[in-house]
């Protein structure tokens, strides 16, 4: 089969006006050409297109067919076209729309911001908090370009690449005599957890291997990292916290942080996109600017860590 983009077109044009010289018009071609690739395109498909008998002109039923998968075949065309420009481009630019999940925004947004916005500046970022259920949602509807969150995610329609591996560190205000802890350390009755919607939550509770019990006459779902610390702090109890939350701790409180002993319990942080994202050098770009924004210390390789599942 030899059919030409310029022929789908032209099917298309005479579809919408219904006249052979106004879609001539449209097509910025002389009528006798639109007619003649209509026919061409009609001996290709061994197919007529369209009623000729009739005034205005219509499609018949098999027409109805082609024209309808016409369209789908030049929107890819159009989408293919658009990806190419992209991959010519010397200067990346346009707009980009990231949502991030709470547990890292906090830590891992001031570490590449300021060197993005330098490097690239013909790109608009725009930057969003929001929970992985609502996240992964957007993705699949196109509507926000990249994510940055916790995977494994099993997703066909979906990409992610790895980041980094953070790992799983125990802040408690109880007395520890050793360096390192295992989760015969953890009182899991007095731990305070993140509220539902995070996916560090589930995280915490597969790490201590516990279901979500409370001695205590209080629950309390803490809606950030942050006051997770603060409860700890003024409470009691002990909690769970990535190691980029270390960094913004005082002195005192980081005697408070103790790791866990080999296999470490570990999320992985990886940047997401839409398999048909038309906006790979756009993600190329910030990919590698978080990647290279990154301190030493999680850049290592994942030996001996044990990626915590979300669910």
């Amino acid at each position: 089969m030899n059919v030409q983009v310029s022929q789908l077109r032209y099917l298309l044009a005479l579809t919408r006006t219904q006249s052979f010289s106004e879609a001539a018009e449209l097509c910025f071609v002389s009528q006798p050409a639109l007619s003649m690739a209509i026919r061409k395109l009609e001996e290709e498909l061994n197919i007529t297109l369209f009623d000729r008998k009739s005034n205005p002109i219509v499609l018949t039923e098999k027409g109805e067919i082609i024209a309808s998968q016409a369209q789908k075949i030049l929107e890819d065309f159009a989408f293919l076209e658009k990806i190419t420009a992209e991959l010519q481009s010397l200067e990346p630019k346009g707009s980009l729309s990231l949502n991030i999940i709470p547990t890292l925004a906090p830590y891992l947004i001031p570490m590449f911001i300021q060197k993005f916005s330098a490097d690239y500046p013909s790109i608009e970022l725009t930057i969003e908090e929001d929970h992985t259920k609502s996240i992964l949602n957007k993705l699949r509807n196109s509507d926000i370009d990249v994510a940055i969150l916790v995977t494994p995610i099993d997703d066909k329609s979906l990409i992610y690449n790895p980041l980094f591996y953070e790992k799983f560190l125990l802040y408690t205000n109880d007395r520890i005599d050793h360096q390192y802890i295992s989760t015969a350390d953890i009182n899991f009755h007095n731990l305070w957890l993140l509220e539902e919607g995070h996916c560090m939550r589930q995280q915490m509770i597969n790490i201590c291997e516990a279901r979500e019990s409370n001695n205590t006459n209080i629950t309390y779902n803490a809606g950030s990292i942050e006051s997770l610390i603060n409860i700890t702090d003024t409470s009691g109890g002990m909690t769970i916290i990535p190691e980029l939350a270390v960094n913004n701790l005082n002195p005192e409180k980081r005697n408070k942080v103790f790791p866990f002993v080999d296999p470490v319990p570990v999320r992985e942080v990886s940047i997401m996109y839409h398999k048909f994202t038309p906006k790979m050098i756009l993600i190329n770009a910030l990919m590698h600017t978080v990647i290279n924004s990154l301190p030493s210390f999680l850049k290592t390789n994942p030996a001996n860590y044990e990626k915590i599942p979300i669910e």
